[in-house]
């Protein structure tokens, strides 16, 4: 399957305003000469059509920095896929997300973002995962497609901004995805898709995380 290569991605242009805005660390790399093309095989599976449309934009993101950064969109160029070597490092089928494709991470911590290529609707856009690669090894449906993840991550920025552990450089009492189940719940196609059980073969949650689950579906009545 391919894409036109001007599709548009209002999350990531959303995402990229609120930082400049706030005046928030950012740093992007030009794209490479031959980035990876939708429906390509990239780590065994179809890349995805909006990661292939960021990809011709960006060859890597960082937003937020090392330390308390919220996401570093993996450098996919002419020399490096880190897409590929991420997603090859998780390949054990003993890991809940082995089936999925990792794009990014959470800077300094074990929490990654990654699509699922199974789940691809009918024009192969493939929803969004978190997944905490800790102890409990579990993943959250976080959105239906790549740029609705940006508009989504973009809206909880817009929110930690404003708290105090953030401004004072402590402890964030706002967390993504943990404290935002509202926000994720805006994506209104992901929840028709935790609805009908789509993710229940790649989830692995505890009571807490079940709550969770619960609280998206509800909020999106």
């Amino acid at each position: 399957m391919t894409m036109k290569a001007d599709i548009p991605l209002p999350g990531l242009d959303r995402l990229m305003e609120v930082y400049r805005k706030h005046g928030l660390h950012m740093e992007t790399l030009p794209p490479g000469r031959s980035p990876p093309e939708a429906g390509a095989l990239v780590a065994g599976y179809p890349f995805d059509p909006v990661l292939a449309a960021v990809y011709r934009r960006l060859g890597r993101a960082d937003f937020g920095g090392e330390f308390g950064g919220q996401l570093f969109l993996n450098r996919v160029d002419d020399q490096r896929n880190g897409i590929a070597l991420d997603t090859e490092g998780f390949r054990r089928p003993e890991e809940p997300f082995h089936s999925s494709v990792i794009f990014g991470n959470v800077p300094g911590l074990a929490h990654y973002y990654a699509v699922v290529p199974k789940l691809a609707d009918e024009r192969g856009r493939q929803p969004v995962i978190f997944i905490d690669a800790y102890m409990d090894r579990y993943v959250l449906p976080i959105a239906s497609d790549v740029d609705r993840f940006f508009d989504t991550l973009s809206r909880y920025v817009e929110l930690l901004v404003q708290d105090e552990g953030f401004r004072s450089g402590g402890r964030r009492d706002v967390e993504f995805p943990d404290s935002v189940p509202e926000l994720i719940a805006r994506d209104r196609r992901l929840v028709e898709m935790i609805h009908t059980g789509r993710f229940d073969f790649i989830m692995n949650l505890g009571d807490e995380f079940q709550d969770w689950l619960a609280r998206v579906k509800s909020a999106c009545k």
